[in-house]
């Protein structure tokens, strides 16, 4: 079978302003507490923390190999691929990040920084974007997901990786795309993706148990879904699930802990493997801001990192 382009028109992002390009390199320079800029340009907070990223990570650690790769029809079904510059002779372990962003927004361009750490410590990655609510509601983006992971299923291999060695990981609402992908067997059985292929699942500062809806973004995307426990990683918990890392920030008022609590507890109580990393003091953002080289309050990377390569057998 022929295995689609890996390069393709890529969707239009907004051009960054001159003035962000600017505060990026204060921020770099800065760090932490020249945070505060982020909002006060015409771009989003990720968008400058990602250029911003890039000023001070090492340098030739990563590349991104394929861009806007076509995962579906819909110009929202597009991912991008990195790798380490030096991958080495032996096939890389995949894992499937999905950005937050509250269902509603995001693009992968802002999120490169998550992709290059990765990749710098020896994963294939695939960022892929996802169709949004309010066009688009639950249960879209989730297939998108899954489509994504077949995709990488049945074509990662020439790019260099061994699509039997997944993960699923996420942040914020992409951590709910990931717990439901992980957790919920219908996802993946509906895209042909052997249950034993993904051997690992990261949720980072993800929404888990939120019921009632009270988030605008939530409602929006997720309140029409009848019924509404089908959109509850809660509620698919379950023994054979893949082994799963929570990594959440005590001082999340976003997401509160014990969404990650909750559902670690049922994991454990079903007999699966769960870990809980709490981090005193971290926000909402602090997680997926500690990929960045300019936020390492917080061991997020190392404690990820040493989970996936520990169940997807990256040092053996």
């Amino acid at each position: 079978m022929k295995v689609p382009t890996t390069t393709t028109r890529r969707l239009k992002t907004p051009e960054v302003p001159r003035r962000a390009k600017r505060w990026a390199r204060r921020v770099a320079v800065a760090g932490e507490q020249s945070l505060y800029v982020l909002d006060r340009v015409g771009v989003s907070p990720a968008t400058l923390l990602d250029r911003a990223s890039k000023l001070r990570e090492p340098k030739k650690a990563s590349r991104r190999i394929a861009t806007g790769v076509r995962y579906g029809s819909d110009k929202r079904q597009r991912m991008d691929i990195y790798v380490p510059q030096k991958p080495g002779p032996h096939p890389l372990p995949v894992v499937t990040f999905f950005y937050g962003g509250g269902w509603v927004r995001g693009h992968r361009d802002e999120f490169g920084f998550v992709g290059r750490a990765l990749a710098a410590r020896g994963y294939m990655v695939a960022m892929p974007d996802y169709r949004l609510a309010p066009k688009h509601r639950f249960p879209a983006f989730i297939e998108d997901g899954a489509a994504a992971m077949a995709w990488l299923t049945e074509h990662g291999a020439t790019l260099g990786g061994d699509p039997t060695r997944q993960a699923v990981g996420g942040h914020s609402a992409g951590g709910h795309l990931a717990a439901l992908l992980a957790l919920n067997p219908d996802y993946l059985d509906a895209h042909g993706v052997p249950h034993d292929h993904v051997k690992a699942a990261a949720l980072l500062s993800a929404p888990t148990n939120f019921l009632p809806f009270v988030d605008w973004r939530a409602i929006s995307a997720l309140g029409h879904h009848e019924p509404a426990h089908e959109t509850q990683p809660i509620n698919f918990a379950h023994a054979a699930a893949p082994p799963i890392l929570f990594q959440h920030g005590r001082a999340d008022r976003v997401v509160r802990a014990r969404n990650a609590q909750q559902l670690h507890a049922k994991l454990v109580e079903a007999g699966a493997d769960a870990e809980l990393i709490l981090y005193p003091g971290a926000t909402h953002s602090d997680p997926i801001k500690a990929f960045s080289p300019l936020f390492q309050r917080f061991p997020v990377v190392e404690d990820l990192d040493d989970f996936l390569a520990g169940h997807l057998g990256l040092h053996d």
